[in-house]
């Protein structure tokens, strides 16, 4: 074997080693599976039918992306943790400003032909400055001054995304928050009394919120409530995931989406556009692939050595399942529509790229010394 052969050798063992394909083939088949969704619910709409198309230049852009961090080591990402924060609350800010408003909600900036949102990085942001701050700690939080910090590093970007005004994206900071400082050694009576004023917080605030963000909450308990618009939607998306029954009526042959009927059905309601779809089989094929996305990802955070790392690799799991919940949980009604899309399935460049950047990070805890030890055994 020559010399330039074993050099190829040695390099390739390496990749494989840094390079997770238990993990990585998931996620790929998610994201292939949800531009086939896409495309079948958005085909035969004019102003839609080239969304499938961006979503597949978006998936190879975040491929690369996904690439170069996962075969990086996740440590180095200790000292830029305040800059990306820094960073990210900047572009909430100038939003303000130079920010593109779609329904209503100033959360776009326009850059050439694509639209980017700054509120899905500064997730990133968010996770990373948590852990960083939880880390290094060593007694339980059993104080609320315990964890003050950890509340500004959530509250700021929150109250910044809040204003746009975008409540969906906003609302998943609160239970990451929760699931962070737990992960962290929160005591459970902290847990509790964070929960209590929280919900003390809502109460208070909701007289100061828009009528269609009180619609919706209304719509909830109540469809009959408002069947023209929020009411609407929500039936819309029952109907059109409950029509598909065991296989589903067909890839782009859903009535409810085909005609127009399901709103945001590449989006908020895709979930109920897969259903359509492929039926019973098609949502749990998806859900079994998140499953085995879930115990890839929980598996690296509970076998990693590092404190820093179970609590980066938790956090991103914790964001990845807050999606999912929130979202089939608003198609089955279980939940307010909060506008939270489906992780590496929904329609949106911006959160496709955070989604490949997040797991990239994970599969970089998970190969490190002792991040999969449970498979490895």
């Amino acid at each position: 074997m020559t010399v330039e052969r074993i050099n190829r050798y040695s390099l390739m063992r390496k990749f494989t080693r840094r390079f997770d394909v238990m993990l990585f083939f998931p996620l790929i088949l998610v994201t292939l599976f949800g531009i086939i969704v896409i495309y079948g619910a958005t085909y035969s709409i004019p102003e839609l039918s080239d969304y499938a198309r961006k979503q597949t230049l978006w998936l190879l852009v975040s491929l690369a992306t996904y690439t170069v961090i996962s075969l990086l080591d996740y440590r180095w990402l200790r000292h830029l943790v305040w800059p990306i924060y820094t960073f990210s609350i900047l572009l909430l800010i100038l939003l303000i400003f130079l920010g593109h408003q779609v329904k209503g909600a100033k959360s776009w900036y326009d850059i050439g032909t694509h639209r980017v949102q700054p509120s899905e990085f500064a997730k990133i942001a968010v996770i990373l400055c948590l852990e960083h701050c939880l880390a290094w700690r060593e007694k339980p939080l059993t104080r609320i001054r315990d964890i003050l910090a950890p509340i500004v590093i959530v509250g700021l970007p929150m109250a910044l995304i809040l204003y746009q005004p975008d409540i969906g994206t906003a609302s998943l900071f609160f239970p990451l928050l929760l699931i962070m400082i737990y992960a962290g050694g929160a005591s459970h009576k902290l847990i509790l009394l964070c929960i209590l004023m929280a919900v003390w917080g809502t109460v208070v605030t909701y007289p100061f919120l828009k009528p269609y963000q009180k619609a919706r909450i209304k719509v909830f308990f109540n469809p009959e409530h408002d069947t023209k618009w929020q009411g609407y939607n929500i039936r819309q998306a029952e109907i059109s995931l409950g029509s598909g029954g065991l296989l589903g009526k067909g890839w782009k042959a859903g009535t409810q989406t085909r005609l127009s009927f399901l709103p945001e059905r590449h989006t908020d309601f895709i979930f109920s556009s897969l259903g359509e779809q492929f039926g019973f089989v098609g949502c749990g094929l998806l859900l079994l692939l998140y499953g085995l996305i879930t115990a890839r990802a929980h598996n690296a955070a509970r076998n990693t050595p590092d404190k820093f790392g179970r609590l980066l690799a938790t956090g991103i799991l914790g964001c990845f399942l807050i999606h999912i919940f929130c979202n089939i949980g608003m198609s089955l009604r279980l939940l307010p529509v909060t506008g939270l899309p489906l992780p590496f399935f929904s329609y949106g460049g911006s959160f496709l790229l955070t989604n490949y950047i997040l797991f990239a990070i994970v599969q970089s805890v998970g190969v490190s010394k002792g991040g999969y030890q449970a498979f490895a055994g």
